[in-house]
């Protein structure tokens, strides 16, 4: 990031594509050959004017172009998988010109929940920055995107964290990153008021998970703003508003 006379310029730089996706088709090819993979996690997608679903698509390419792809366990991980995860993630960032970012490079794909003995812990899905990689247990993801009212959704959730790590550093030089930290920091404040917490808590509106940390609420709360949009802002305004704000979302007011 830096200035000059008269603006703010970042100077944000995407890593080398690292993508395996096989399949050689255009925007249109996608929306006609795969459509079902993308309502899964994008139910109003057929609702769209096409413009905007060349762009989804679009977007949806540019992903699968920059992240590589890696199944373990023999996880049954073909063309539509890949094309529904980069479809959930492409749904995060709907409100960002720079929607790629380089916390991660990699997608591990795991048939089902994986203990890691180095951390003593079994994960259905994972944020490792260190490695930058993101991990999946396949049938959970597949659980989450066909139960989309439930508020927990495992892609959300993970790209998520990865969104916060790349926003949140203090170098940070995304063209979004000063935006999220606002926000951020609003979503902080809300929840330190402790009338504001005793409240949601009692809505039963989020998992108890969500109060482990910060970063984990945060996480559990764009999957509301996608999954429990009606509630969620109904409830808690304000808060809604926050979280749409920190990422840009088309549905929230602009800042």
């Amino acid at each position: 990031m830096f200035y000059n006379r008269y603006r703010l310029f970042y100077d944000y730089r995407l890593n080398k594509p690292n993508g395996n996706f096989e399949l050689k088709i255009t925007p249109e090819q996608l929306i006609y050959q795969h459509t079902d993979a993308i309502v899964k996690v994008f139910p109003i997608f057929n609702q769209l004017p096409h413009r905007f679903k060349i762009n989804y698509c679009k977007r949806i390419l540019k992903f699968l172009n920059q992240y590589h792809f890696i199944s373990k366990d023999n996880a049954l991980v073909n063309s539509a998988v890949k094309i529904s995860i980069a479809a959930s993630y492409i749904k995060l960032t709907l409100g960002y010109n720079q929607f790629l970012i380089n916390a991660f490079d990699k997608i591990i794909i795991y048939p089902t929940a994986k203990y890691f003995h180095h951390l003593d812990e079994t994960h259905t899905g994972h944020f490792n920055p260190k490695l930058k990689v993101i991990m999946f247990a396949l049938d959970e993801f597949q659980h989450d995107i066909s139960h989309n009212t439930d508020g927990k959704d495992i892609a959300l959730h993970e790209f998520s964290h990865a969104l916060c790590f790349e926003m949140l550093k203090s170098t940070a030089t995304h063209p979004n990153a000063t935006s999220f930290k606002k926000n951020f920091q609003l979503i902080k404040n809300w929840f330190n008021n402790s009338n504001n917490k005793t409240r949601l808590i009692q809505t039963n509106l989020i998992r108890s998970y969500a109060y482990t940390n910060l970063l984990e609420l945060i996480s559990v709360l764009i999957e509301l703003f996608f999954e429990k949009e009606v509630e969620f802002k109904s409830l808690f305004p304000d808060l809604y508003q926050y979280v749409g704000k920190m990422i840009q979302h088309p549905k929230a007011k602009s800042i």
